[in-house]
């Protein structure tokens, strides 16, 4: 379903040359690295092979580290979750990321780099590869059990949350089971990292075993089905121009 404040991304090189506009209307998560099952591939060596994530999440599009070596900087902080707006570009790698709103005249992209948004993976409106969550206290006991249904569900104490739950410690968003092209994924995009994976903090878990995970005082248990090898590729991006290196 289209969200209710639609944007385009903007992608830019250092010295400012728009590369891509990709349209958000439509979309709730956006994998973004270098390797080509990334939902948005871009193939410049300083973004890792999957760097980051982009999700809408109360109203608005927060980027989130997924792991990657060098994270990303805002006002030349390095973060590792950040709120996109118009007005603040986010630095990931060699490219700059923003927001342009709807019904602005949109930014185009030069013709030697510009490719239709409409070649970017979108997920299908059912998932081909199954998910599940169960919540668990610190014995074990279940508490809540969420699947995934559709391109994302978000969990968190907020009742704007498509699982709203009740557990001490967590945000209002903090939790979000995400269909992506490689398969599904559990985020973490809660402002304070909780997820942990055998005691190491963790933004991204998308293993296909069984897994035990633990979010402030619960433990999760992770299960997902093997992605389909054949699913096609991302848009690779295939930009020469040196100032992206």
């Amino acid at each position: 379903m289209p969200i209710e404040s639609p944007y385009k991304l903007v992608v830019a090189a250092k010295d400012g040359t728009v590369v891509r506009t990709v349209d958000l209307a439509h979309r709730r998560a956006l994998s973004i690295g270098r390797s080509p099952r990334c939902d948005l591939t871009i193939d410049i060596d300083s973004i890792s092979r999957r760097h980051a994530t982009l999700i809408f999440l109360e109203g608005l599009w927060t980027m989130v580290d997924c792991g990657s070596k060098s994270k990303f900087k805002v006002d030349n902080e390095k973060v590792d979750h950040a709120v996109l707006s118009e007005d603040r570009p986010i630095h990931l790698g060699g490219a700059y990321f923003w927001l342009q709103a709807a019904p602005a005249s949109p930014v185009r992209p030069t013709p030697q780099a510009s490719s239709a948004t409409e070649e970017l993976w979108s997920p299908p409106a059912s998932p081909t590869t199954g998910a599940s969550l169960t919540i668990m206290d610190l014995e074990a006991r279940p508490l809540h059990q969420i699947s995934l249904e559709g391109e994302v569900r978000t969990l968190g104490t907020s009742p704007l949350a498509d699982c709203p739950v009740d557990l001490d410690g967590w945000g209002s968003i903090q939790l979000a089971v995400v269909h992506e092209q490689s398969g599904p994924a559990l985020l973490d995009v809660g402002q304070e990292n909780l997820l942990r994976h055998q005691a190491v903090a963790c933004r991204r878990w998308a293993g296909h075993q069984r897994t035990i995970l633990r979010c402030a005082g619960c433990l999760l248990e992770w299960e997902a089905e093997q992605p389909n090898t054949d699913t096609q590729t991302g848009l690779w991006e295939s930009i020469q121009d040196d100032s992206l290196g």
